[in-house]
């Protein structure tokens, strides 16, 4: 009973992008190997990208996880898409995909609603989604199609593609993201997607939020040196719950990024 009762004052949210369950240097199903890396964190929800609609990989992710509710939003006629895996059940969700065609592809949003006694699901909101890797202008296009905030998104998480100022001293940001990204022909640095999603619309970076002055090396989550994976948080109105921490989990070279995970405790 009060193991039950301390769980029940917690909650732990995650995400990652699974790279297609395939690890990027091995080629092998990247599955189990994520499974055993995100399980000591005992998450509720977990929110995966760039997932290939098979049915063994997710399987045994989200089970091994002991995550047995779970729901696939596919991008367009593709499967390839996102998910996500809950320890509550999933009482209702959607998916909306982008009208526009891009030069990444077609993109798209799966948001959910989780049933259960657990009061931190109660009239909350969980979406996840993973934006265009070319363009700003089509990231914020996107977004602005899927409308978060409109939507009444309470919990939004993904690889955004996106990058946030504060994330980089001036040094690291032309020595490691400018260069690199002349050097490769990609767009350079931009910040309007993270102003619109947190100054616009009022989401909390929930990362940036618990780690501000960590900067550089020690905020990445992708390949490329820069963190694009977030989780964002817009609190109830007198939200009984708080923020406590969110950290980066060192995915092992298994995926080209990252996981990040955010936990929120019951105010006492």
């Amino acid at each position: 009973m009060a193991q039950d009762s301390l769980a029940s004052n917690k909650f732990r949210i995650g995400t990652v992008n699974v790279h297609s369950f395939r690890s990027p240097f091995s080629r092998k199903s990247n599955a189990k190997v994520l499974a055993s890396i995100l399980a000591p964190y005992n998450l509720d929800v977990l929110a995966v990208e760039e997932m290939r609609n098979d049915n063994n990989n997710w399987t045994t992710l989200h089970e091994q996880l002991s995550l047995n509710y779970s729901v696939v939003g596919l991008s367009g006629g593709l499967s390839f898409g996102n998910a996500i895996a809950s320890r509550h059940p999933i009482v209702e969700h959607s998916n909306q995909i982008t009208q526009e065609r891009y030069t990444g592809g077609s993109r798209a949003m799966l948001q959910c609603r989780l049933g259960g006694n657990h009061s931190f699901v109660q009239n909350r909101t969980f979406a996840v989604t993973h934006l265009d890797h070319f363009d700003e202008d089509d990231r914020l296009t996107q977004i602005k199609e899927f409308i978060p905030d409109s939507n009444n998104i309470n919990i939004l998480l993904g690889d955004m593609n996106a990058l946030t100022q504060e994330d980089y001293s001036d040094k690291y940001l032309h020595d490691i993201i400018v260069k690199k990204r002349e050097l490769n022909g990609w767009e350079q640095p931009r910040f309007e997607l993270m102003h619109l999603l947190t100054n616009v619309w009022g989401f909390e970076d929930t990362f940036r939020k618990m780690n501000s002055k960590l900067k550089d090396t020690h905020v990445v989550t992708c390949s490329y040196g820069t963190r694009i994976d977030y989780i964002f948080h817009r609190p109830l109105l007198n939200d009984e719950w708080e923020l406590t921490e969110c950290f980066i989990v060192d995915t092992r070279r298994s995926t080209d990024h990252n996981a990040i995970v955010a936990t929120f405790e019951r105010k006492l």
